[in-house]
């Protein structure tokens, strides 16, 4: 008991104040159905948009059936008795049902489109589904999107646009300071349009305001989202790139959006590897959002520029050779006050030799609460030290973090890198990164060691990755990098599961190194 409540107060010891305030509000006020926030709206601003590529089938259509996949898994609902609160895949999977990525599917007719459209307003006319400003705000901009698309009559466009009315004056009402992030950002965004979809002033302003304050926060100097996933990068990267192509050219707001789309693409471009993926750092897996060669090509069909900056506030590194590229994570927990897409990965890395993937983070396979969900979240599922199997940060309950490691940069030169955490008490890891004449070098010490601590560093192998065991000290990895210890007292190979995507793995393995003292060099060399 004592120690869930010391978690606990850890957890929420990072909240802002407005987190809590707004913690209490939404459970103590009920809020109402959609209907009761009907307003009366003449017509919307025809916007421009850009195009986008279509999106994969998440919805088929046979005979009097609806068969939708999201997340890798399906489920088929009878044409007139969709469950637009089914919960049988979980929460995420619920959500992606709400927001109508349908919508940019080509293989969809018309009609079927406008059916399932009414259908789930229905239900959040009337209370049947509660209104949640998430999914309201991805719903919005989808369906904006498709009021503009010049497909609809004039009874449907505007039967529609009294439904898509009512869900921004909503989200004015109900933006997520609660968890403030990403999700106030997409709150943003979704507001942002729809404000300027429909000419509300008030709105417009609130919108603006909420825009820079939230972009100049979560995009940090070096051109990062500050919560460290690649993969939500990549998502907002495309929101800020699409509310900059629809504001107006006199717009104060213009200027601003492009400076920070241009800072995200030099990020975006510094950390994508050859074969056009992103490291899997903290929450990141494939087939979410766009790759980074679309949202780079994207950018430049709109007049975006990537701006390079030097890697520092997002605490990512690269190491490259000719052949061999390494980044580094030498971060904490951040934001500290919204933790619920980092892991304990502080000091993993990922390994990529030309466009092939050689050692990985393991990924993301799930969000619902569960053993699977808290292992992927864990130091020991990265390529880091661990002590006796604990967590260099305390994740738990899948989206909390309670005590956090304290992360101190010693020496930050041209490729050669140096930090330390004591996310293990008084016993203190210090990592090295630093190229040498024939590739890289890792050295892991710690400090103030307990004689009987089980000291471990994994090395996460891509399922398509060949090893061979060279010697009781050495590995071979694809017949061109060799990984050679120094300090080990053994190392084996265990297996473990890859994700491809959400619900999707594979089997793999994983090298298991055990250090007989403080200190373990690992050296990776290809090749000559």
């Amino acid at each position: 008991m004592i120690s869930k409540l010391a978690t606990l107060f850890h957890t929420l010891s990072y909240l802002r104040p407005i987190q809590g305030v707004y913690q209490v509000m939404n459970r103590v006020l009920r809020v109402g159905t959609l209907s009761s926030f009907k307003l009366t709206s003449d017509s919307g601003k025809k916007l421009d948009f850009f195009s986008i590529p279509s999106v994969n089938q998440i919805l088929s259509v046979e005979s009097n059936l609806l068969k939708f996949e999201f997340l890798n898994l399906r489920k088929t609902f009878p044409f007139d008795s969709i469950d637009w609160n089914d919960q049988s895949h979980g929460k995420l999977w619920n959500y992606n049902l709400q927001y109508l990525d349908y919508l940019k599917q080509e293989d969809i007719s018309l009609e079927v489109k406008i059916t399932l459209v009414k259908d789930l307003y229905s239900w959040l006319w009337n209370g049947k589904l509660p209104l949640e400003p998430y999914p309201v705000s991805l719903r919005v901009m989808n369906m904006i999107r498709f009021l503009n698309s010049d497909q609809l009559s004039e009874d449907d466009l505007a039967f529609l646009r009294s439904y898509i009315f009512a869900e921004v004056n909503y989200l004015s009402q109900n933006l997520e300071y609660h968890i403030l992030a990403n999700h106030l950002l997409e709150n943003a965004f979704a507001l942002w349009m729809g404000a300027t979809y429909f000419g509300e002033k008030g709105w417009l302003i609130k919108a603006e305001k909420l825009l820079r304050s939230e972009l100049k926060e979560q995009i940090l100097p070096d051109g990062a989202h500050y919560e460290l996933a690649p993969m939500y990068h990549q998502i907002i990267l495309y929101r800020v790139m699409e509310a900059y192509y629809l504001t107006s050219e006199d717009h104060s707001l213009k200027s601003f959006l492009k400076q920070t789309g241009n800072l995200m693409l030099g990020w975006l471009a510094q950390m994508s590897f050859a074969n056009g993926t992103l490291p899997h750092f903290n929450d990141t897996t494939e087939d979410i959002a766009l790759p980074p060669s679309e949202l780079l090509e994207l950018g430049e069909s709109i007049g975006l520029v990537p701006e390079f900056r030097e890697l520092k506030d997002s605490g990512y590194r690269i190491l490259q050779s000719a052949d061999l590229k390494l980044v580094a994570d030498v971060e904490g927990i951040k934001p500290s006050y919204q933790p619920g897409h980092a892991h304990a990965d502080t000091f993993s890395f990922v390994l990529h030799q030309g466009s092939i993937p050689v050692i990985v983070d393991p990924g993301i396979s799930t969000y619902n609460i569960s053993k699977r969900r808290n292992w992927e979240r864990s130091t020991v599922a990265h390529n880091t030290l661990t002590i006796d199997r604990q967590n260099s940060s305390q994740v738990w309950s899948g989206f909390r973090v309670g005590r956090r490691a304290k992360v101190k940069m010693l020496a930050d030169g041209e490729n050669f890198y140096s930090a330390q955490h004591d996310g293990f008490g008084k016993q203190i890891h210090n990592r090295i990164f630093e190229m040498t004449e024939t590739g890289f070098r890792i050295t892991d010490k710690v400090r103030n060691r307990r004689s009987e601590a089980l000291l471990e560093v994994r090395f996460y192998l891509h399922p398509d990755v060949q090893v061979r065991m060279v010697d009781d000290l050495c590995v071979k990895l694809n017949n061109q990098i060799s990984l050679a210890f120094k300090g080990a007292s053994k190392i084996g190979l265990e297996d473990y599961e890859f994700c491809l995507g959400y619900n999707r793995l594979k089997q793999s393995k994983v090298l298991l190194v055990n250090i007989h003292e403080d200190q373990l060099v690992t050296l990776i060399t290809t090749n000559q």
